[in-house]
């Protein structure tokens, strides 16, 4: 992918803020990563690798529930943004990511980010903010969704409903 195009996608999936020299500061810090269907792009309790943006391929997101037993929760095209958590946290990734097909990201990592964040780079800034904003809307769609079915109470929980929720929730970026 040229430069250019892989600075549209950062500046349509990341931040629409972003002017065009701010995007290309962002692409410049990214490392490009490949992985093959079949491949975990990383595993739920895996130490933070930063920030991956997926430009081309499809992805699925899976957890373990209680019984051990892993889930597959989204399955998510490119263009998207995936571990953005862990520019915020260092907490291990809460979920497995594996490539369904042949997949082509860009990986931000934490390193870079930080040094982007101590060189007061308003690109840096500006992608935290997303970030923030992101995952806002995605506790406050969470908390909706725990009120609603807590108002139903009058059976069993509605599965289809949740798992057209669940794959919303991970593959919505922008909300």
């Amino acid at each position: 992918m040229a430069a250019a195009e892989l600075r549209e996608v950062v500046r349509s999936v990341l931040c629409r803020g972003l002017t065009a020299e701010q995007a290309d500061q962002l692409v410049r810090t990214t490392v490009p990563l490949e992985t093959r269907a079949g491949t975990p792009v990383f595993r739920e309790g895996d130490a933070p690798m930063g920030l991956l943006i997926l430009v081309e391929g499809t992805v699925e997101i899976a957890r373990r529930g209680p019984d051990g037993a892993e889930r597959t929760i989204a399955t998510i095209d490119a263009p998207t943004v995936l571990g953005e958590m862990s520019l915020v946290t260092d907490q291990p990734h809460s979920a497995t990511v594996r490539a369904r097909t042949d997949c082509r990201f860009h990986l931000l990592t934490k390193t870079q980010f930080h040094r982007l964040l101590g060189g007061e780079s308003v690109a840096a800034y500006k992608l935290i903010a997303t970030v923030a904003e992101v995952l806002a809307r995605r506790l406050q769609r969470m908390d909706d969704k725990v009120l609603e079915l807590l108002a139903r109470r009058e059976g069993a929980a509605p599965v289809e409903e949740l798992a057209v929720f669940k794959q919303k929730l991970f593959s919505e970026w922008s909300f």
